[in-house]
């Protein structure tokens, strides 16, 4: 089956969110993500609003970091911060791992590169989260 799924972030700062969820069957919101210059992390700023918005609506909601990680040391901090976004959600599908950061890891390997996913997948999965 297929599903009308839309990726909402801070790009999408103004959303009317009773029209968007009578359009799509579920939203997947960018929670946060890591900068790639220094690998600082930080929250999606218009995630809280979005959140709450959809879920004003009924519409259902999953969630994605952006990662810019190149170690599974990294991939790891990562997973930890995620999850204290979090705190206190419910989502009606999965929390993603968004791995296409040309900068810090496109000169990875295959291999470093699962590796990262595995162990941030790991860290996640052990939380509770799918």
């Amino acid at each position: 089956m297929a599903y009308k799924i839309l990726d909402i972030s801070k790009y999408q700062p103004n959303v009317d969110y009773a029209k968007v969820a009578k359009a799509v069957d579920g939203v997947i919101l960018r929670i946060g993500l890591t900068y790639w210059g220094k690998q600082n992390m930080g929250k999606d700023e218009c995630f809280e609003k979005h959140y709450a918005g959809f879920k004003a609506v009924g519409c259902p909601v999953g969630v994605y970091y952006y990662s810019c990680a190149d170690t599974v040391a990294m991939a790891e901090k990562e997973a930890d911060y995620c999850l204290s976004l979090l705190k206190g959600k419910q989502f009606e599908f999965p929390i993603y791992y968004d791995v296409e950061n040309n900068e810090r890891q496109g000169k990875l390997t295959k291999a470093q590169l699962t590796n990262i996913v595995d162990a941030w997948c790991y860290r996640v999965q052990s939380a509770g989260y799918f």
